[in-house]
């Protein structure tokens, strides 16, 4: 099995698989420990006491102590990054964020993302060639389905040319595939509204059977990553 970096990264998510208007779950949930939010928290130096003074935190509306937004915001991009992020090769903003929901301590957070828009031929590719921009929309939801972030981000991703020969090697030298549980695809119907931090989008099983991976030799449009 070859060690280079490419064969390391799915091969579903170039910039050439985005599609604007396609909306994913990502497969994975994270629920927040006090460690991180505390141990984060003090490493920055945010003095805010919501954030780590428990008896503090029971004089508010929620009685306990909340989550750093900051720790939030990385729990919600981290989750979809394997899908987002695997071919990277420069991030380039992030904006528009909010928090819409306290999280508290053992809530478990869900991450989905929206393609709003992209660019073949990108006006700044930051010195890069065959790499495009992506613009997503990421947003978290909790446990109870509550809205508890909102943010925008913008990608530079390679397309296939950037590695085009590389994957050739990888095909010759390995059949191999690592196998990884797939995002779903979430129809428009289920898509979760921002605007409405308590609408829920249903949570389907996290079996690997719910998504079918496509065949390689298919002249279909390439919609989303079989991993």
């Amino acid at each position: 099995m070859s060690t280079e970096l490419f064969t390391l990264t799915g091969k579903n998510n170039f910039f050439e698989d985005f599609n604007v208007g396609d909306v994913y779950e990502h497969a994975r949930g994270k629920t927040v420990e006090a460690l991180e939010n505390v141990l984060i928290t003090n490493l920055v130096l945010n003095t805010a006491q919501a954030h780590f003074n428990e008896d503090f935190a029971h004089s508010l509306e929620q009685q306990h102590r909340i989550t750093f937004g900051g720790v939030t915001a990385s729990i919600i991009i981290g989750l979809a990054m394997q899908d987002t992020g695997e071919n990277a090769i420069e991030e380039v903003g992030l904006d528009q964020v909010r928090f819409r929901v306290p999280v508290l301590h053992g809530d478990t957070l869900y991450a989905f993302t929206e393609v709003v828009n992209k660019e073949d031929e990108p006006a700044d590719p930051r010195g890069h060639r065959n790499v495009g921009l992506v613009h997503f929309r990421h947003w978290g939801l909790n446990q109870r389905g509550e809205t508890v972030f909102e943010g925008e981000r913008r990608v530079l991703i390679k397309k296939r040319a950037f590695v085009a020969e590389g994957f050739q090697e990888a095909d010759a030298t390995s059949s191999a595939e690592i196998v990884r549980t797939p995002p779903v695809k979430v129809s428009a119907q289920k898509r979760a509204s921002p605007a409405n931090p308590k609408t829920r989008v249903p949570r389907p099983s996290r079996a690997k059977s719910k998504m079918a991976r496509r065949p390689k030799a298919s002249p279909a449009k390439p919609r989303r990553r079989p991993r």
